[in-house]
């Protein structure tokens, strides 16, 4: 006789032996975030007490700001907690050997790794041991707004050629204030990261030869695409995003009225972009532009964050009953949502999508990733923060007038390989 969903499941999580937990053990958690995920945390710590009278958990919650300095000062001085959120990138601050956090794959008849994928291990991974594991995996995609761009009677751009030809339109149809794009400096690196890769089709960095894979001619035409950008009318210029201060976008006006009508966003932070738009606004997906000849997008495609284990804790099992817990188990799952984005875990999108927790845009952002190639594979230094500044103050330059776009290739050349030479070690 066929069973449900609920009890195939049910019996999936069953799958994983029951584990006696210890009486009076204390565990320590740490995570960053907002109001809303604090309150859920909180929530599914509690219901994970009350199934495990025997454990009792302290909650350690910052926002995002002054998380790493806190955590690098608890790690220096043996006090970090027993469980703790780290961003992915942070694998090659603390672990680069992969001895940083306990090796999961020590608990794995207690966590169901079966139930992540094989992108989800592998870059949670440092040298074969498993460092972590994502709440959700996330991309960077292209997001428009259609009413903007009905608007301006244009489809939804689905090429380069296409966004590119949009600038002068909305110019010219909706007048001097409206763009088809918006991005940051941080956003723009993202963006020639992923033009970059389609046109050579390898990983951005070559972590052997600790350098760019990029040369300086192609370093060149990158800066080049970012100044037609600009000059096309496609994204806002540096002087005219900095009148608005250090307000994120989907707080500053253009935004919220849809005068500025795109973005390049991960799929976990869709969400906020689209809760500040003013009512009868309408955001959707669109398709990820491809180059002639690219077979692989070059997505920036990642952990959006981590749960590890401390690889001095002293009580490993009952940590891992914790992750279990929060990624894999459908109380912990329900309560915690989607908060962080679609989950990593199929055990926990099926108890979500079952719940009709899992629809809108992440989930499309979702399965958009999961139809595209994903062999070009991001490097964790790509978000290191001297090669993130040093992209950025590059770009700065160049959008202020500082370099011409030659000049901005060849520092790009010099400087982003000098950085790299230092810190791949």
């Amino acid at each position: 006789m066929a069973i449900g969903r609920r009890q195939f499941l049910a019996a999936a999580m069953l799958a994983v032996p029951a584990v006696r937990a210890q009486e009076g053990v204390h565990l320590r958690m740490s995570w960053w975030g907002g109001n809303d995920v604090h309150r859920a945390q909180l929530r599914a710590l509690e219901a994970f007490e009350a199934r495990y009278p025997g454990i009792k958990v302290t909650a350690e919650y910052t926002g995002w700001v002054g998380h790493l300095e806190r955590l690098t000062t608890q790690i220096a001085g043996g006090t970090a907690p027993d469980v703790m959120m780290v961003n992915w990138n942070w694998l090659k601050l603390f672990s680069r050997d992969g001895e940083g956090f306990l090796d999961l794959a020590q608990v794995a008849d207690i966590i169901d790794l079966s139930q992540f994928d094989h992108d989800a291990i592998a870059m949670s991974s440092v040298r074969g041991r498993l460092n972590g594991l994502p709440p959700n995996m996330t991309a960077r995609l292209f997001w428009f707004n259609k009413t903007t761009f009905t608007k301006a009677g244009l489809p939804i751009p689905d090429s380069w050629e296409a966004l590119l030809a949009a600038g002068p339109l909305f110019r010219d149809r909706l007048g001097p204030d409206h763009y088809p794009l918006d991005m940051n400096f941080q956003d723009t690196v993202a963006l020639l990261y992923s033009w970059i890769s389609q046109k050579t089709q390898l990983p951005f960095i070559d972590e052997e030869a600790r350098r760019l894979t990029a040369d300086r001619d192609l370093l060149v035409a990158a800066a080049k695409l970012y100044q037609r950008l600009v000059d096309q009318h496609v994204v806002p210029s540096a002087r005219e995003r900095a009148s608005f201060g250090h307000v994120q976008l989907q707080e500053t006006r253009p935004w919220i009225t849809g005068r500025y009508a795109g973005i390049y966003q991960w799929t976990s932070s869709v969400g906020k972009y689209v809760e500040t738009l003013e009512p009868g606004q309408k955001m959707v997906l669109a398709p990820y532009p491809m180059l002639e000849g690219a077979a692989d997008p070059g997505l920036l495609y990642k952990p959006a964050m981590m749960y590890a284990i401390n690889r001095h804790t002293q009580h490993p099992r009952e940590a891992a009953l914790l992750l279990q817990f929060l990624l894999n188990d459908p109380e912990g799952v329900r309560i915690l949502g989607a908060r962080r984005g679609v989950p990593a875990s199929a055990a926990a999108r099926r108890t979500l999508e079952e719940d009709g927790q899992l629809t809108g845009l992440a989930l499309e952002g979702q399965r958009q990733i999961e139809s595209l190639p994903r062999g070009i594979v991001l490097s964790g230094y790509y978000e290191h923060a001297r090669v993130r500044d040093g992209f950025n103050d590059i770009l700065e330059k160049l959008g202020y007038g500082m370099l011409t776009p030659e000049e901005a290739g060849h520092a790009m050349e010099r400087e982003i390989n000098g950085i790299l030479k230092r810190v791949i070690r």
